[in-house]
């Protein structure tokens, strides 16, 4: 699960040129899932989920569990086994989610920061963007859980591919404004820190309004810190980091491939300006 900092964020203020087309396909892929899901009951859902979450052991031999090991994750429900490719559990466990929780956390993550990488990126390109970095996170995950029984339980969610998506924003629109709720008394804080306003006070809680960086930096601080201090609950803070650092460095490239055809980069450039024209002489070079 995207997992916030001390604060959720519930908006931003940067307007998008065009719809987010595949951003609320991804949104209502994630949802027809969880609601096919939520019909099975018993040994038909725990297969389900099985058969199209990426398991750390299976994408490393890169064939299905079997025996003992099967029957260590699936239980009673291992009789019969399962059909499963372990190639393209990679993918499709990106649209599957442990609980609605975990799926609301993540879709207002996509929903908020999405539309905005995507209508940077072209509608295309931002596909491949998502799913390279859900592949990037998952590929974390099952070097950090590559042996003991860590590699025999499933992962799912589109946490990490979601975590890159973060990570473009930050170094797209590090400035843009995004409206927070933040509880007490953490949101004081408002009033000594520049460019952080309160916007709305409702005594528990508070609407801040902050530049992007602020939030997503303090996001990644404490996914980081969770990854050298595990806290113990079943959250891959490590694919959180990998997404995210994933997100920015594939901007990085993306621009610098565009900077060599002369394009325009997709994050902001800070040039120097010209040096001024000499005195009594125009820009345009006249007299």
């Amino acid at each position: 699960m995207i997992v916030p900092t001390a604060v959720l964020p519930i908006g931003d203020v940067n307007p998008t040129r065009r719809r987010a087309v595949v951003t609320w396909t991804f949104v209502l892929a994630n949802i027809a899932v969880f609601v096919y899901q939520s019909t099975l009951t018993g040994c038909d859902q725990v297969r389900f989920v099985h058969r199209f979450a990426a398991v750390p052991r299976e994408l490393l031999t890169g064939s299905p569990l079997a025996g003992g090991e099967l029957e260590a994750v699936l239980g009673a429900c291992a009789a019969g086994g399962t059909d499963k490719s372990v190639a393209l559990s990679a993918v499709t466990a990106m649209f599957l989610h442990g609980g609605l929780a975990h799926l609301l956390g993540n879709l207002l993550f996509l929903v908020i920061f999405g539309n905005n990488v995507e209508d940077r990126l072209g509608r295309r390109r931002f596909v491949g963007f998502y799913l390279a970095g859900g592949l990037t996170a998952t590929a974390a995950h099952v070097v950090f859980n590559a042996t003991g029984t860590d590699a025999l339980v499933p992962l799912v969610g589109a946490s990490g591919a979601i975590a890159a998506i973060l990570g473009a924003y930050l170094i797209m629109f590090p400035r843009a404004r995004v409206f927070t709720v933040v509880p007490f008394p953490l949101y004081l804080l408002a009033l000594l820190l520049p460019k952080v306003r309160i916007r709305t006070w409702l005594v528990f809680f508070a609407v801040v309004a902050m530049p992007a960086w602020l939030l997503l930096v303090g996001w990644l601080a404490v996914q980081w810190q969770a990854v050298r201090n595990p806290v113990g609950d079943a959250v891959a803070y490590e694919a959180h980091v990998a997404g995210f650092v994933a997100g920015l460095l594939l901007v990085l490239l993306l621009d610098r491939g565009r900077q060599r055809r002369g394009q325009d980069p997709f994050h902001p450039v800070h040039r120097p300006s010209p040096p001024p024209p000499p005195p009594g002489r125009r820009p345009d070079g006249g007299r």
